[in-house]
């Protein structure tokens, strides 16, 4: 019995009056643009190609947000931010599915990324940044707006 006692004493260590805390795995708190893109920037200049083009579409994704180009929806996928982003940015479409795909080929596909892709979306992050958004037609214009939609 003192052997079993004594086994598990060293086995477990001195009981703790306090419980020790650890540091938190996640960060609750959600992370900025700048954020995002400051640790795709730090993951890229180690050479962390994969991890850098995850921070950099999550930098991309939040910065839409940040400009209420996209709803701030947690869950979202690549591939949705992508199509509700397209309809905002119409001229980006293609890129912003592009990147949506390196993103979930490394995240899902166990694919590696790459400098050149990782430089890909950092580009487009920033041409977004700068794009003018395309306002769709809300429905609630006047007749004189409708009649020179109608005629123009």
């Amino acid at each position: 019995m003192i052997a079993v006692l004594g086994a598990l004493w060293w086995r477990l260590g001195t009981p703790r009056r306090q419980p020790a805390t650890a540091p938190a795995l996640f960060d609750d708190r959600p992370r900025s643009a700048a954020g995002h893109r400051a640790a795709a920037e730090a993951h890229a200049a180690q050479g962390h190609w994969n991890q850098a083009v995850r921070e950099r579409m999550r930098a991309l994704v939040r910065a839409l947000e940040e400009r209420a180009l996209l709803d701030n929806r947690p869950g979202r996928t690549a591939d949705e931010a992508a199509a509700e982003a397209g309809r905002a940015l119409p001229a980006h479409t293609t890129r912003l599915h592009d990147a949506a795909r390196a993103f979930d080929d490394v995240t899902y596909g166990g694919r590696t990324a790459t400098e050149g892709s990782y430089r890909l979306l950092a580009e487009l992050d920033r041409d977004l940044e700068r794009a003018k958004p395309h306002l769709a037609a809300t429905g609630s214009g006047t007749a004189d707006d409708a009649h020179r939609g109608a005629a123009g």
